[in-house]
């Protein structure tokens, strides 16, 4: 898993989640403390390492840094991949201001565990 900002605390919680209910799960969450520039190293270790990446972002799914990691991801890494690259992210529309509306649209743990679970089946 690979994200930053609000939605680290986020992934760390659906991590624990999908390895409590999966014993054969380990899940990596990398906080990216930096977005330029990002720390392509840890995204190409855990890559190598897992051959599995979600990249996570509360931004809209289009056109962000999810997008540009998922793609450099896919041309340097495609050979170390057993699964597709997912990505999370808000829906591609403005957000909301009241709480029920931020949840439909922004992503939350349970899109989370949803995306973890559906790469690791793969």
């Amino acid at each position: 898993m690979v994200t930053y900002g609000a939605l680290v605390q986020k992934s760390l919680q659906a991590a624990m989640l999908v390895e409590r209910t999966d014993p054969h799960a380990s899940i990596e969450v990398i906080d990216l403390r930096t977005l330029a520039p990002y720390d392509w190293e840890s995204i190409r270790t855990s890559v190598e390492k897992t051959s599995r990446v979600v990249i996570a972002h509360e931004d809209s799914l289009s056109f962000g840094y999810g997008a540009e990691i998922a793609a450099r991801v896919a041309a340097e890494l495609f050979d170390r991949l057993d699964a597709p690259v997912r990505r999370v992210g808000a829906l591609d529309t403005w957000v909301g201001y009241h709480p029920q509306l931020e949840s439909a649209i922004l992503p939350q743990v349970e899109t989370l565990v949803s995306a973890m679970e559906q790469t690791l089946a793969y």
